[in-house]
């Protein structure tokens, strides 16, 4: 499992919840947080670099728990290995579709996720007529890599970036669409239910991408014995 930072975490708390006896690796690469601000090319490159690492500590499959990696990176990785890759992004797009009461749906993500036009792609997928807003959201990433997911700070930008966007939209759906944000989604869902005309349901990859991994590996016969040690490592 690899994020550019510790967002993915998130993303291995589910996977460690839903398959407790699998061995689970994570990467998270510090050295060169945040991805959602690079070019697509640096994105694939250090996808395929860091996907490397892990192949050699004998990975039998690979999450993506980033956006920005997945919109711009899912195709290089899977070229790149023999093994099954998983990204966060079609799992959620998936639940989200078929969950929402009205087809109104936000997408809040970095720059480079929101660019790619991934979660567009991915919902358009689904052959429901939905109507999807984005917006990119810069300084989550350093704020929840800094820690400051609470406060008067963290809440005054969330305002910045939600307050017209559920003021004009009326949506009824909103995903976070990067991998640190819901370690900021106590201060997004205060700003949500103040904000918004009408009621939200907040998604974010975690549960939805755990569930898509526990589906592939059962269909390959990857699954570790249901009785077997599972452990973590960093």
């Amino acid at each position: 499992v690899f994020d550019s930072g510790v967002g993915g975490l998130t993303v291995l708390g589910a996977l460690r919840a839903r398959l407790p006896a699998e061995r689970l690796i994570y990467l998270g690469d510090t050295a060169r947080v945040p991805y959602g601000t690079k070019a697509p090319e640096t994105v694939r490159r250090y996808a395929v670099n860091v996907t490397e690492l892990l192949i050699e500590r004998d990975c039998k499959a690979i999450v993506i728990a980033c956006n920005t990696a997945s919109a711009f990176a899912l195709e290089a990785v899977s070229a790149h290995v023999a093994v099954p890759v998983i990204d966060v992004i079609r799992p959620v797009a998936s639940a989200v579709a078929v969950s929402s009461t009205h087809g109104r749906i936000g997408v809040l993500g970095t720059r480079g996720t929101v660019a790619s036009g991934a979660y567009l792609r991915a919902l358009a997928r689904i052959g429901r007529p939905l109507h999807v807003a984005q917006q990119s959201c810069p300084l989550f990433v350093p704020l929840a890599e800094e820690g400051w997911t609470s406060g008067e700070v963290p809440t005054r930008v969330a305002e910045r970036y939600l307050a017209d966007l559920l003021a004009r939209e009326s949506l009824d759906s909103l995903v976070l669409g990067c991998t640190h944000y819901p370690l900021l989604r106590d201060v997004i869902a205060d700003v949500v239910g103040r904000c918004s005309p009408t009621p939200v349901r907040i998604h974010d990859s975690a549960e939805h991408t755990a569930d898509c991994v526990a589906r592939k590996l059962a269909a390959d016969g990857l699954a570790a014995a249901a009785a077997g040690d599972g452990s973590l490592g960093f």
